[in-house]
């Protein structure tokens, strides 16, 4: 079977994300996330920063848009346009300017956004900025069986770790690879249907320190964290946006080859993180 990983790898490239108070929104990544914004005729922002980027549209409501992946060239992303076309998925021509022309979207069977294409040049900035690339975005379904039939056998993520209740055995959590990253992509069940969070991977622990050190001085407080994932092996913490929206930063997540078989996890504290107390999705 081919899959993103094997045939057409793709790579979180940036989230359009709806605010209510876009100014707010687009001054703490300006500030806490070293990024440049540049003002769009649609009356969107884009963001970008080292290895990093999004699109903030103002809007009644506040939270996650669209996650979009780069695939690197054109042949790719043909590639997959023709695979997707093949598995029965539905696609929508997409203009981002963020993307070359070609990009398009497939929605799931809750309606959320995947925008996939092929990034433009980075643009030029002599802004330093600390390391952390954009890297995951994360979900919480009522109907995870079904988007993980989707998001693999349609759209073609692999499967890297599952996390199981151990009494009923039932599937609680699913991380999911496009590439040779353990996951771009994962879905907690939980009782509601909405964005989780997004991550950005940085190199080392010393870089985890770092942007905690840059978060405090703002007095923005770590929720989870720090600690590390039983799945993906990552070092972490977690804080929120402006707009309440959670972010992780990351390191040494676990590269993944192709031919690793899905992990099983109990769904547990230690499992979220061994290091102690866990934020558990209900």
């Amino acid at each position: 079977m081919q899959t993103l990983q094997t045939s057409t790898p793709a790579r979180l490239c940036y989230l359009h994300l709806a605010s209510k108070d876009a100014q707010r929104q687009i001054d703490f990544y300006r500030r806490m996330l070293d990024m440049d914004s540049q003002a769009q005729a649609d009356g969107s922002w884009v963001l970008s920063g080292p290895q990093r980027a999004m699109l903030v549209s103002p809007a009644d409501h506040s939270g996650l848009l669209a996650a979009a992946f780069d695939l690197g060239n054109q042949p790719r992303l043909q590639a997959l346009r023709v695979r997707l076309l093949g598995n029965g998925g539905i696609i929508e021509e997409v203009d981002s300017p963020l993307l070359e022309p070609g990009a398009f979207l497939i929605r799931d069977p809750q309606g959320r956004q995947t925008i996939f294409g092929v990034a433009r040049p980075a643009r030029q900035t002599s802004r330093p900025g600390m390391p952390g690339r954009l890297q995951h975005v994360v979900f919480q379904t009522t109907e995870l069986e079904a988007m993980i039939d989707f998001y693999v056998n349609t759209v073609g993520f692999t499967v890297s770790d599952n996390v199981v209740d151990e009494q009923t055995g039932q599937l609680m959590t699913c991380f999911l690879r496009s590439d040779d990253e353990h996951h771009t992509l994962a879905f907690f069940r939980g009782s509601k249907n909405e964005w989780d969070h997004h991550c950005y991977e940085t190199n080392e622990w010393n870089d985890i320190r770092d942007w905690g050190d840059r978060f405090a001085k703002e007095r923005i407080t770590i929720f989870f964290g720090p600690g590390r994932h039983g799945p993906g092996n990552n070092l972490f913490f977690m804080v929120v946006d402006a707009d309440r929206n959670r972010l992780e930063f990351s390191a040494e997540l676990e590269v993944t080859d192709a031919s690793r078989q899905p992990g099983v996890w109990a769904q547990e504290e230690y499992t979220l993180n061994s290091w102690g107390r866990a934020w558990i999705r209900s």
